[in-house]
């Protein structure tokens, strides 16, 4: 299925749903590509990779993406992981990621509980993936036109990063399941879901005065996203949780 451009350098390349869909049980991934170079941010679960590697072919061409950079464990961002290795496309993580990738844990990523409550296919599995290599909090890529910087973004799950885009004087960020379009959050009843942390990350992201919001899930925010983060860092502030994204359908009766 095709690629759906946002932006002049970003595209979604894999999802749930929309003309780039590659499984109904994937977070959104995404390339930011300057015509000669760029990143790749999230790769699925794997169930859909042939269908995102032949979006970023189409995109690419001949030119290769420097590498896959992993927000955070969960398998519908990183259980495509091992289909990126696959084809030859180096992948980037925080050093928690990579040894749970390595391992194919499916208890430190969450993917065992997630499956027994039928988030996930019951004959679903995280396939191992040798050889991620680890991407270093504040680490910065100079990719062409492109200025990419990996923070440190707990809260949401243990060794989650998130990546700032500087390009053409606009200013992105790829959050992947920490902060949303209208201030929402990803809260979780997971042991790695830390509620201290989280208010922290976002109070944090809340300063860096971002353009645009590349979110692992729904709509992206295509300017003024400062004030969508600024929203939930203000709720944090007053120890009030924001909005969740998940927040099941009983509590809106």
């Amino acid at each position: 299925m095709p690629a759906r451009q946002l932006t002049d350098t970003v595209w979604v390349v894999g999802g749930p749903s929309g003309p780039e869909t590659t499984s109904g049980y994937d977070g959104l991934h995404y390339l930011v590509w300057d015509g000669t170079t760029g990143v790749l941010i999230d790769a699925g679960t794997g169930l859909g990779s042939e269908a995102w590697l032949a979006n970023v072919e189409a995109i690419c061409g001949d030119a290769a993406p420097f590498g896959v950079l992993i927000t955070h464990y969960h398998a519908d961002h990183a259980g495509g992981a091992a289909a990126a290795l696959r084809a030859g496309i180096d992948v980037y993580a925080d050093e928690v990621t990579v040894a749970a990738l390595e391992a194919g844990d499916e208890e430190a990523t969450q993917l065992a509980r997630a499956r027994r409550v039928g988030v996930y296919p019951s004959d679903f599995r995280l396939q191992p993936a040798t050889g991620v290599r680890v991407l270093p909090s504040s680490a910065v890529l100079n990719l062409g036109s492109l200025t990419v910087t990996a923070l440190e973004a707990p809260g949401h799950c243990d060794g989650h990063l998130v990546f700032l885009v500087d390009a053409a004087g606009r200013r992105s960020l790829f959050s992947g399941d920490v902060i949303f379009a209208g201030g929402r959050v990803s809260m979780q009843a997971i042991p790695d879901c830390r509620l201290d942390l989280y208010g922290d990350t976002v109070r944090g992201l809340a300063e860096l005065d971002v353009d645009e919001l590349f979110p692992g899930h729904g709509a992206p925010v295509l300017d003024g996203a400062s004030s969508d983060i600024e929203r939930a860092a203000a709720s944090f502030g007053r120890l009030i949780p924001p909005p969740n994204l998940l927040q099941p359908e009983w509590l809106t009766d």
